[in-house]
């Protein structure tokens, strides 16, 4: 059975979305790409935070926890500052097929809606087992397990910026340039997973696999 990571959007920025989705599908003449790239950033911003965040608020009490916030900050602000700037090239037209897209990656489900990608059974299971050990009290799986989170935040990654940013077919420099960020930010992130897989007890480490399985599940789930 499939697995699938499921990231809540807020209702709002969703209906924002939907407007601009409705706007281009009827041919609209009023340029979307402004409000698209600001709509588009909300939503990369609400799911960074959802994966990133809770490595602050679980961690309150240590010490290096200023350092985390400052990694997800610009992460933030490079997400606000070239999202609505590369969009922002384009006509309507060429919109569409992101639009699309990205649609098709949105669930509402119980009057909540969430951003979605598969995930691989096999890398599902071994973060499973991972938090299983943890949660058994081996201290020495912290590594290994917020390596496998990275893994699955990558995964994210891919579906949801790596692959709809070629619907947009950037020019050369432009998209030289947003690999570049998108690079620089990925590294940021997982550099800083890395770095807490040191610094974290087993106990904390459990509460963030914990956290983070409960956005992955079976598609047909309730939950």
């Amino acid at each position: 059975m499939k697995t699938a990571v499921f990231l809540n959007i807020h209702a709002d920025t969703y209906a924002r979305f939907a407007h601009i989705r409705t706007q281009l599908l009827q041919a609209s003449k009023e340029s979307q790409a402004n409000a698209l790239g600001s709509v588009l950033s909300e939503m990369a911003c609400e799911v960074v935070e959802q994966v990133f965040m809770v490595l602050l608020n679980e961690n309150q009490q240590h010490s290096k926890t200023g350092e985390s916030e400052k990694v997800i900050q610009q992460i933030l602000e490079a997400i606000r500052k070239y999202m609505p700037w590369s969009i922002s090239f384009f006509s309507n037209e060429r919109l569409v097929p992101l639009v699309e897209y990205l649609s098709k990656t949105l669930l509402i489900e119980d009057d909540k809606i969430y951003m979605t990608y598969p995930v691989e059974q096999q890398l599902a299971q071994q973060v499973i087992a991972s938090g299983q050990k943890l949660a058994e009290g081996d201290s020495r799986e912290v590594a290994n397990a917020l390596k496998r989170l990275t893994e699955v935040i990558d995964v994210g990654v891919t579906h949801l910026i790596r692959e709809p940013k070629k619907c947009l077919k950037f020019n050369f420099v432009v998209d030289k340039t947003l690999n570049g960020v998108i690079n620089m930010t990925t590294h940021l992130g997982y550099k800083r997973l890395e770095k807490l897989a040191t610094q974290l007890d087993q106990q904390v480490a459990v509460t963030y696999v914990d956290y983070f399985l409960k956005f992955m599940r079976h598609p047909a789930d309730g939950g």
